[in-house]
């Protein structure tokens, strides 16, 4: 049973992600969702998860978590929402199964966490920075970095030459438009057509083309060859054979070779890694060397097969539900 609450943003598709590729591999995930944020839930998303029989329910409350878990009879518990991690604990003792948790972020070393991470059988962090906060839980922490369904996310067919037009696709919130008006200002005086951004809500920049939040990205990320974003998106867009400016609170540089070698890499554009003036100067460089522009992209596409695979995640995952299962008479 995979514990989640449901909002528009990289956890969300990656439980449902996750979910589709355990169910390929025979077995039988079922989410329960807890609070949902957005109506896109029934609209799109229900829908999706009824069409590739995916059980799921939501909104019920502990008791009624632990009624269907009793008829349902799950062998783990995989908290993936931090405001759930209570519920996974809960229904863990009284069902005495062991429970599972992801930490997707930073932070988790607060104290308001410390029992949950205390009796959960496996901890599961989406990169190092994440382990390193969880060291005190070293012997119990496994790294599976967030993946992506590389069958899905693929470069558009017959492309040739280098793609060109320009999407920055990503949540948006007050610290994040720092970034994204310097990508507005670079766009305006390098290519001079308007930013398409595609957000939760309409920043309203001048400059831009604003297009709802989508649930289905593909199409437009194989319509752009340069994509600014961060996190699971950017796993996408590299997919799709993007060239991605990796960005959200900060710019942190073209996903490159050289950047994903570094020791402290990851996919969340908050590192500082460099000024956004070379946002710009990054911008001008790619559109004025095609022959570079398409040979980043070919990497990029390159590099999201052998290392972003959705699939060998959720291998890895359930290596981590069959050894806390087995483990099960060792756990306190």
């Amino acid at each position: 049973m995979l514990l989640s609450d449901f909002f528009l943003s990289g956890q969300t598709t990656h439980v449902l992600e996750l979910a589709k590729q355990l169910q390929k591999m025979r077995m039988l995930p079922h989410i329960a969702f807890g609070t949902i944020h957005s109506r896109l839930f029934w609209s799109d998303y229900a829908p999706t998860l009824v069409k590739n029989g995916i059980s799921f329910s939501h909104g019920l409350n502990i008791q009624g978590l632990t009624i269907q878990c009793r008829l349902w009879k799950p062998n783990v518990i995989h908290a993936q929402s931090s405001t759930l991690f209570q519920n996974a604990q809960v229904l863990s003792s009284r069902l005495n199964i062991p429970y599972v948790v992801t930490c997707h972020g930073l932070g988790f070393g607060q104290a308001r966490f410390r029992r949950y991470l205390d009796s959960a059988s496996a901890i599961i962090a989406i990169g190092p920075k994440v382990a390193a906060e969880l060291s005190a839980y070293s012997h119990k922490t496994h790294i599976i970095p967030n993946g992506i369904d590389t069958d899905v996310f693929t470069p558009p067919p017959g492309q040739k030459g280098p793609r060109k037009a320009l999407l920055y696709v990503g949540r948006l919130e007050k610290r994040r438009l720092e970034p994204l008006k310097y990508l507005v200002e670079a766009n305006a005086a390098i290519v001079g057509t308007p930013l398409k951004i595609i957000s939760n809500w309409n920043p309203n920049l001048p400059g831009t083309k604003y297009i709802p939040w989508q649930v289905n990205l593909v199409p437009h990320l194989q319509q752009s060859g340069l994509v600014a974003a961060c996190g699971r998106t950017a796993r996408e867009a590299l997919s799709c054979g993007n060239a991605v400016f990796l960005m959200q609170q900060a710019y942190d540089g073209l996903i490159a070779p050289q950047l994903v070698k570094q020791d402290d890499f990851d996919f969340s554009g908050n590192l500082e890694r460099f000024d956004l003036a070379d946002l710009k100067y990054d911008l001008h460089t790619l559109l004025h060397r095609p022959h570079r522009l398409k040979k980043l992209q070919n990497w990029g596409r390159s590099y999201a097969v052998t290392n972003l695979s959705s699939e060998e995640m959720a291998k890895k995952t359930a290596a981590v539900y069959k050894a806390v299962v087995q483990g099960l008479s060792r756990i306190p």
